[in-house]
């Protein structure tokens, strides 16, 4: 049970966003394109992405993703990882971006354009130097073969 709470709690606050966004639109009278026939699943890839990577940190790095909350204790370059340093944050971005489509949300696009301007601030200036400082040698071996945000496919 406690397993599944920590593997739902990132995109539980996620969902809290979106409905924090909703709210606003309708306060402030905001309306988006709606486009839900590609917004829908964009959305679902989107959540897909966050469970699978919050299942690796929690069965391989044995830790979560939450920037704030218990870090993981072992480097996960395994799934996602192996393509691209930062697939939670496409994941984020799909399912934010993919909720503003589907539900024609304004303030879902304003909230996608604050998570990536923080992700883009965050991830280089805190978590990189974490992730450094905590696995050394093989997270630099790591950086070096893996891109940062742009997925590098495999041959």
């Amino acid at each position: 049970m406690r397993a599944a709470v920590r593997l739902l709690a990132f995109p539980l606050a996620i969902f809290s966003v979106v409905l924090v966004c909703l709210r606003l639109d309708g306060w402030f009278g905001w309306r988006g394109v709606r486009l839900p026939e590609v917004g829908a699943p964009l959305a679902l890839v989107g959540l897909a992405i966050i469970i699978w990577c919050n299942a690796l940190f929690l069965e391989l790095g044995r830790g979560t993703a939450h920037p704030f909350a218990a870090k993981t204790q072992e480097l996960v370059i395994v799934g996602p990882y192996r393509y691209v340093r930062n697939p939670m944050m496409w994941g984020v971005g799909s399912l934010l971006a993919g909720s503003a489509l589907w539900l024609g949300s304004a303030g879902l696009w304003v909230a996608l354009a604050v998570f990536l301007t923080f992700v883009l601030l965050f991830v280089p200036y805190y978590e990189e130097r974490d992730m450094e400082r905590r696995f050394g040698e093989a997270y630099r071996d790591y950086c070096r073969r893996v891109p940062r945000w742009f997925p590098r496919l495999p041959r």
